[in-house]
């Protein structure tokens, strides 16, 4: 799958604004990467991967600093995760908190891979690449690896490091004294990997603040929020392929289906199960597109019709009718 269809929760922009904030106009910002302001407080809703690369490189530029990221997770709240927050303080160890963030961590991001094994009396916390996408920003992972050394910590509040090592997939910052204030151990700049490395003992202590009953309300929280988000994801694959394959010419589930990777058959399945259908989202896309087209005079209704994938202009007249209730050509008089 494109870039375009890999998504970040929403609610992970208001921290990086709020880091930004000193250094220029936050509405400003998000028009320039195009994400919706009326959108970014809401955990269910999702910003594709690509505007949120776009966006932090803005912030780096914005606020001339090589760690924007470390900046950002300063502006974290509770809630900005949707359930991680509540489920990692209720987990009975760290290894059951960071199983957790495995299974779930696509509600953050879809962009990025969490993965935890053990090798010796160590554990080792990556965040591999997904296949097929543009790499991160580094600032997200500077962010999502700071956030998860700072969670360790606040749980425990030791003093004693832990931590036997960092890799950042990153240039060694002009000034390295934030790394080195949050991870406080060797840290190892433009590896191949991003990781961690942690005592297998104190990855497997019992936490202090567990509680079975709590963390298993916030697993349910969070897998109805995987179940919508999987549904809705599903159909915003389809429906961003459908917005760039359209304009030249209709292209066929069989394309669609070629170019997010699976068999037309498989995705006519998929659809077909979250009660929805090619034909359906091919409308609400065509739907889409017309209304941008239709009030932008210098494009033809001639140009529309084909750019739609519609034969002829009777066809597109007749669902344009259908979609607004007049004419195109009625509909371009009364909105220009």
């Amino acid at each position: 799958m494109s870039d375009s269809t890999h998504t970040t929760i929403a609610t992970w922009v208001m921290p990086i604004i709020s880091a930004i904030k000193p250094f220029c106009d936050e509405a400003e910002i998000l028009e320039r990467v195009g994400i919706d302001a009326q959108c970014i407080n809401d955990a269910n809703q999702r910003i594709s991967v690509d505007k949120m690369r776009n966006l932090w490189e803005l912030a780096e530029q914005v606020s001339d600093d090589d760690c924007i990221g470390l900046e950002a997770i300063k502006y974290i709240s509770p809630t900005s995760f949707h359930g991680f927050y509540n489920a990692h303080h209720a987990s009975s160890s760290l290894r059951e908190s960071f199983t957790l963030m495995v299974r779930f961590s696509k509600i953050v991001s879809t962009g990025v891979n969490m993965n935890v094994e053990d090798e010796g009396d160590e554990v080792v916390v990556s965040l591999p690449l997904v296949k097929g996408i543009d790499e991160p920003s580094i600032h997200a992972r500077d962010a999502f690896m700071a956030m998860l050394v700072m969670g360790m910590k606040e749980i425990y509040n030791y003093k004693v490091n832990y931590l036997h090592e960092v890799k950042l997939m990153r240039n060694s910052p002009k000034d390295t004294s934030r790394h080195d204030a949050i991870f406080n151990c060797p840290i190892i700049y433009n590896s191949d990997i991003c990781e961690f490395r942690v005592s297998k003992t104190f990855f497997d202590q019992v936490l202090p603040t567990g509680n079975a009953e709590l963390a298993r309300i916030n697993e349910q929280v969070l897998n109805e929020y995987l179940t919508r988000f999987h549904k809705n994801d599903t159909v915003a694959a389809v429906y961003n392929c459908l917005l760039e394959l359209l304009p030249h010419g209709e292209p066929s589930r069989d394309k669609v289906a070629d170019t997010l990777g699976t068999s037309s058959r498989s995705l006519h399945r998929k659809l077909k199960e979250l009660d929805t259908s090619y034909k359906v989202i091919l409308d609400d896309a065509r739907k889409h597109l017309a209304m941008l087209y239709i009030k932008q005079p210098d494009i033809s209704m001639i140009t529309i019709t084909y750019q739609l994938g519609f034969s002829d202009s009777t066809s597109f007249s007749r669902s344009f009718k259908r979609w607004t209730g007049c004419s195109p050509s009625d509909y371009r008089k009364n909105n220009l």
